[in-house]
């Protein structure tokens, strides 16, 4: 088993720094009302609001837009952009907007038109969140827009709809799928491009991270699996560690990678828990309790079938 307490000592004395700082960041980037740090955050360009200098590439992950000469919709339409289109982001403005629920400020970009070099403005939420590409093929993630979701206990929060698109060489939407998930607390995010492993009539595997950045804030793995013609959703992953006494995690083996099978896909999950011992000044973290369950999944080629999920290990450590 993994020693996952003999780790924990450490993270309890820095998660309550961790999480005050992320608040103080967070803070700092939405107090303005804005969702740019899905976009910023998803890329290692080590923006400042001193300078809010950006230089960084991205992608039109709509069907059509507008360049305006100002940074706001009373400015001149000076061109329009397709999806798929690349743009150098420069800077980052202080105009914000509010389209389909998304809190995004205005950009000013730099772009090629033909041989002639333009520059304009244009609102963020236009732009893909980030993107990955083969020889071939361009595989986006897109905000589509944040609507309010109604809870159990009456509350509401956001709810983030994500749209994946895949295009070809020359910018075409060969398909695209929609997720509707809770990614308030998580602004990080990452793309990757990972292959088939082994997974029946797959070319690629296109994987999402979103995470906190934090101990105590979850991070989630969506993935989609590319056909050739047709994106697919496939099962989702998270894993957490949470007040230094509680670790969970989620585990996927595909058919080729050690322990896999053909036309399965299992989910190995392991769930720790312990409690701080009474000696304060060490901070030791005791470990109580360790559960290791398994996910059965059959793949056909098209979707995904749940078979069974059996306790593959339990373990109680005497106190």
């Amino acid at each position: 088993m993994k020693s996952w307490h003999k780790l924990l000592p450490a993270i309890f004395k820095h998660e309550k720094i961790a999480l005050l700082l992320l608040l103080l960041v967070s803070g700092a980037v939405f107090a303005q009302g804005t969702d740019r740090g899905l976009w910023l955050y998803g890329k290692d360009i080590g923006y400042s609001d001193d300078t809010a200098v950006i230089e960084k590439e991205g992608i039109v992950g709509v069907a059509n837009c507008y360049v305006r000469d100002m940074p706001s919709t009373s400015g001149k339409l000076i061109d329009s952009l397709q999806l798929g289109k690349r743009v150098l982001v420069k800077r980052l403005t202080q105009k914000t907007q509010k389209i389909k629920g998304i809190d995004m400020n205005w950009v000013e970009i730099q772009y090629l038109s033909g041989i002639t070099t333009k520059k304009g403005y244009l609102w963020l939420g236009f732009l893909a969140l980030d993107f990955k590409t083969t020889n071939t093929l361009s595989f986006l993630t897109v905000l589509e827009r944040v609507s309010a979701k109604k809870e159990e206990d009456g509350s509401v929060s956001p709810e983030y709809v994500l749209g994946i698109k895949v295009l070809d060489q020359n910018n075409a939407l060969l398909d695209s799928k929609e997720i509707r998930k809770d990614i308030n607390d998580t602004p990080y995010h990452k793309e990757s491009l990972m292959g088939n492993y082994g997974l029946r009539n797959i070319q690629n595997l296109y994987r999402i991270s979103f995470s906190g950045g934090v101990f105590g804030i979850p991070t989630y793995y969506f993935y989609f699996g590319w056909t050739g013609t047709k994106l697919l959703v496939l099962p989702e992953k998270m894993s957490i560690v949470k007040a230094a006494v509680y670790s969970y995690n989620e585990t996927f083996i595909f058919p080729d990678e050690p322990g896999g099978k053909p036309g399965y896909i299992f989910k190995i999950i392991e769930e720790s828990k312990g409690r701080i011992s009474a000696n304060e000044d060490e901070s030791e973290i005791i470990p109580t309790e360790n559960e290791v369950w398994k996910e059965t999944y059959t793949w056909d080629g098209e979707k995904v079938i749940f078979i069974k999920k059996s306790l593959q290990q339990k373990e109680l450590f005497k106190q």
